[in-house]
């Protein structure tokens, strides 16, 4: 629709408001005017891909047109705060339209990256969990209103997220000789979030004495309490020592050496899914 239609179709309105006794004042006239306007709301938020760089909130907002031919969508603003500090803001462009008489969901993603969330909020760290404010405007191209920004509120939570602390606490061996070397590898972690975390599953490679032992997953539920709860998982241990070499051997019947482990844990949180990184070196003992 052209400005100068849009125009003609306000003029109309005015012009008929104005004509009808006991509507020419101005709550009345506000009132036709605003008669048939377009709403929206936020159906709901999803968090996606959590990871230790980065999050995406994901608005789902629900458009009702309330008019008889398709409403077009323009553009979309954002911005995200914590306790009155802003943190992210964002425009972008909509293409589409909402049906005759219609409703339509319109998802829009919003990416918070943790280094520019930390710079704004100086007394975060991770493994927090910030609350925020969102305020969103989704405009459209309404019949003779023009162009219409829709303006909408959400209220919420974004963890920032902390890689478990891992550490090898011990080598169990079960068995030991050239032939072969079998046993058990205890590991210790530990929580660093504000909030409670299932880990389902790890996947590790451990090298000893800079000689790599082992190089799999496990699936192994266990729960860890928000704020440093701790908990242990064993990772079974099996190789041939004699491919190895005779250095690698004396190593692993030693008292113990030093340990490098590298992987990622699987979590199920209160915000979702998580895949996130583990990893430390250290000294370890071995036992039998």
């Amino acid at each position: 629709m052209t400005s100068l239609t849009r125009t003609g179709a306000r003029i109309g309105l005015l012009a008929v408001a104005l004509a009808v006794p006991g509507l020419a004042g101005c709550g009345a006239v506000q009132d036709l005017l605003n008669v048939q306007r377009p709403t929206a709301r936020i159906a709901g938020v999803a968090l996606q891909d959590i990871g230790l760089e980065s999050a995406t909130l994901l608005f789902d907002v629900e458009v009702q047109n309330p008019y008889s031919v398709p409403l077009p969508l323009v553009n979309v603003d954002y911005g995200l705060a914590s306790r009155g500090t802003p943190f992210l803001a964002g425009k972008a462009k909509l293409q589409g339209t909402v049906p005759a008489g219609g409703r339509k969901t319109v998802p829009l993603p919003a990416k918070v990256t943790y280094l520019e969330l930390l710079k704004a909020l100086k007394d975060v760290r991770p493994g927090a969990v910030v609350p925020y404010a969102a305020e969103v405007g989704l405009s459209v191209d309404a019949p003779a209103l023009g162009p219409l920004r829709l303006p909408l509120k959400k209220e919420g939570q974004l963890p920032v997220p902390a890689a478990p602390e891992v550490q090898v606490a011990e080598v169990k061996w079960d068995s030991l000789s050239l032939e072969r070397a079998g046993g058990r590898v205890k590991l210790n972690i530990v929580n660093r979030n504000q909030f409670d975390v299932d880990l389902s599953r790890l996947a590790y490679a451990l090298s000893l004495g800079g000689v790599e032992v082992a190089n799999s997953s496990i699936a192994q539920p266990v729960s860890f309490q928000a704020g440093g709860g701790a908990g242990a998982v064993e990772i079974p241990l099996s190789l041939s020592p004699k491919g190895l070499g005779l250095a690698a051997f004396k190593m692993l019947t030693g008292k113990g050496s030093g340990y490098k482990l590298s992987g990622s844990a699987d979590l199920q949180t209160p915000f979702g899914p998580m895949s996130l990184p583990v990893g430390g070196t250290g000294q370890t003992t071995f036992r039998r």
